[in-house]
């Protein structure tokens, strides 16, 4: 079982190397007591490595406010022992709590390994402190230089060292690769680096390795060419049947590939002319022409066509015998097949790619990772891209509020104004003043000049939720607007010229209001521009895990509570509900969970009795009978196929679901007859 958590690191010091020695022994402790294994990473680009290992965890370099994913592989124990090394991560590391014997012997045990990794590597490794004063000279360095480490240790490095540069790194600070120098009769080539410990530079590491015997064998490769090109060719086209044979035409090698296509024994055929064995093949005749010969197509008497490709090897412009690689006709038409099927794959691969790396991070506010969503947010992020207007539909509670932000924060107009209102929520009367204002006496009670929402909004984006709302006569005036860019304030003939980026909901169906006269057809297309449908949190119920842990997180925090965990079985419920409310729904259902649970976890016990019913009807079995026998794999995957189609309505959102490529959807419903 696998769990992970991301937390933020307290520790004033970060992990430095006592805080490490701590825990790493506290998460051998966990490892031991839940029989897990405990990993740290500082983000999910990096490889994860072991928090019981102190010098991988001091290697990290982690400091007060990282923030780091902790994860954990093992058993059901997985989720209890990322919770305690959290408690241990976020809060004080604090010595006088350990037992100090325990982390000094951490310690001895890590300082230990460190220094006879250095002293058995075969590299040479050179250390020199602030003052360029030489502090370690591994047993490789004394041979690889001919000097001994009591020689030098305590004098400076350019002193002592022909060539050192360490002095440069010290002062400059920066790291040299691959320099390549002369030390006496030797050839080695360096790496420096500075050792840097809370931005301070405390000392230099030089790195080195002897290639002169590298450098004397690179003159005797032309040796080994014969074998590199036969042998290179054999493992080029292992997967084909090879076949080898020497300037004399004798055969020297075959493959059981090539065994099997020509139905012959290679203890039979190995030293044994070609022309006595395959008369007919590529390989006699290029022996014969001494050019390569390819496509050559031969009949066996079974009917199966041969085809083979052979070329003749020369080494030093000199004819040592030709190499044959050959395929059945049938094999050739199935790798057809399946390039056919991986460059099918690649297209949906690079389409899900290029749309995740597309969608532009202020986005990251909306928790999901379903497919369905995905492709909302592609859209939203091209449209935050303009100044067009966008329409967002959604059932309530859906999250159309979070969406319009997420896209003015990723428009041009990002660090301009964003103004809501809600056109359900303002009496009639008062709709017209707060979207354009009104001037001092308008009407009773307008004792001051009022600022509208939109002159408000000028140069940054305005949301207009439930727009649907709208009366028949404010429609005609959110027209204009929207036409001609310009209001008047209630009461007021001055008319104010307005730069605004206009975002609305509904969770109607404006189409349907239209064509029954309830909303204008002329705003409905200049609010149409560009739809996006928010789905409900029951076609996503993928996302309703993170959805979940999000909210957890959120309402622990604000009411200064540890953060909780949720139980299997809550999930479960959670999943089998269908969420008429929706996202708002769930996030008040886990508050209740939260303000009702007792313990540290939350059960299914913190829920209303209409969702736990929910969870109480037994699931249908997977597999359908028929007269208590099981029919052909065809007719279960027409079914399937059916279904899909059905729910899904095209063959890309069919294959997402089922796990295959749009195309493949295409050629089985063709097959089957669906349309």
């Amino acid at each position: 079982m696998h769990f992970e958590k991301e937390i933020i690191i307290n520790s004033h010091k970060g992990l430095h190397t006592r805080a490490a020695a701590i825990v790493a022994f506290n998460a051998a402790k966990i490892n031991k007591k839940y029989g897990v294994n405990l990993f740290i990473q500082k983000n999910k680009r990096e490889n994860k490595i072991p928090i019981a290992s102190m010098l991988a965890l001091t290697n990290l370099g982690i400091k007060m406010g990282d923030r780091v994913l902790i994860s954990s592989e093992g058993n059901e124990n997985s989720r209890l022992a990322v919770y305690e090394m959290e408690k241990c991560l976020r809060g004080k590391i604090d010595v006088e709590t350990i037992d100090l014997d325990e982390i000094d012997k951490v310690l001895d045990k890590n300082t230990l390994t460190s220094e006879k990794l250095i002293e058995n590597i075969t590299n040479g490794v050179v250390v020199v402190n602030e003052d360029n004063r030489i502090i370690l000279f591994n047993k490789a360095a004394e041979r690889i230089t001919g000097i001994t480490s009591n020689e030098i240790i305590g004098k400076k490095a350019n002193e002592v060292l022909e060539g050192s540069k360490l002095h440069e790194v010290l002062k400059t600070g920066k790291k040299s690769v691959h320099d390549k120098q002369k030390l006496g009769n030797t050839t080695i080539i360096t790496n420096r680096a500075p050792i840097i410990v809370d931005n301070n530079i405390i000392g230099a590491v030089a790195v080195f390795q002897d290639i002169s015997e590298i450098e004397r064998l690179s003159g005797r490769l032309e040796s080994v060419m014969e074998i590199k090109e036969r042998f290179g060719n054999i493992l080029r086209y292992a997967s084909d049947g090879i076949c080898m044979v020497d300037e004399k035409g004798i055969i020297t090698y075959v493959n059981p590939e090539f065994e099997k296509i020509w139905n012959v024994n290679k203890s039979e055929i190995q030293g044994k002319y070609i022309e006595d064995v395959l008369p007919n093949s590529a390989i006699a005749k290029v022996i014969k022409t001494g050019k390569k010969h390819l496509g050559v197509i031969v009949k066996e008497e079974e009917g199966v066509k041969i085809i083979s490709n052979a070329s003749p090897i020369f080494i030093n412009d000199v004819f040592k015998g030709v190499v044959s690689i050959s395929k059945e006709e049938t094999q050739l038409y199935t790798m057809v097949q399946k390039l056919n099927e991986a460059e099918a794959k690649i297209k949906y691969f690079k389409e899900e790619l290029d749309r995740k790396q597309n969608i532009d991070e202020a986005f990251r506010i909306i928790i999901g990772e379903s497919g369905i969503l995905k492709d909302v947010l592609h859209i939203a992020s091209k449209a935050a891209r303009t100044s067009s207007t966008v329409l967002i539909y959604g059932e309530s509670g859906t999250g159309k509020e979070l969406l319009a932000k997420a896209i003015a924060r990723a428009s041009t107009r990002k660090n301009e104004t964003f103004v809501r209102l809600n056109c359900a929520a303002i009496p009639e009367n008062l709709l017209e003043s707060e979207l354009f204002g009104h001037v001092k006496g308008a009407f009773t009670g307008a004792i001051r000049e009022k600022i509208g929402k939109f002159e408000l909004a000028n140069k940054g984006t305005i949301f207009l939720d439930e727009i649907g709302d709208l009366s028949k006569e404010m429609q005609v005036k959110l027209l204009r607007v929207l036409q001609e860019r310009e209001f008047e304030k209630v009461g007021g003939t001055q008319t104010i010229k307005v730069n605004v980026r206009v975002i609305a909901a509904t969770n109607k169906n404006l189409e349907q209001m239209v064509k029954k006269g309830d909303f204008r057809e002329d705003l409905y297309y200049r609010l149409n521009v560009i739809p996006i449908t928010l789905p409900p949190l029951r076609e996503r119920k993928g996302d309703i895990p993170l959805l979940a842990e999000h909210f957890i997180e959120k309402i622990c925090k604000r009411e200064e509570m540890e953060t909780k965990t949720i139980s299997p079985e809550m999930l479960q419920c959670f999943t089998n509900y269908d969420w008429p409310g929706n996202i708002r729904e769930l996030e008040n259902i886990i508050e209740r969970a939260i303000a009702l649970s007792e313990g540290n976890t939350l059960t299914e016990d913190c829920l209303p009795s209409y969702i736990k019913a929910r969870n109480t009807s037994k699931s249908q079995e997977l597999i359908n009978l028929v007269n208590g026998d099981l029919m052909t794999l065809e007719d279960y995957e027409r079914q399937i196929i059916k279904l899909a189609l059905e729910k899904h309505k095209s063959f890309n959102k069919a294959g997402k679901v089922l796990g295959i490529t749009h195309r493949t959807v295409a050629l089985k419903a063709r097959k089957y007859g669906l349309k």
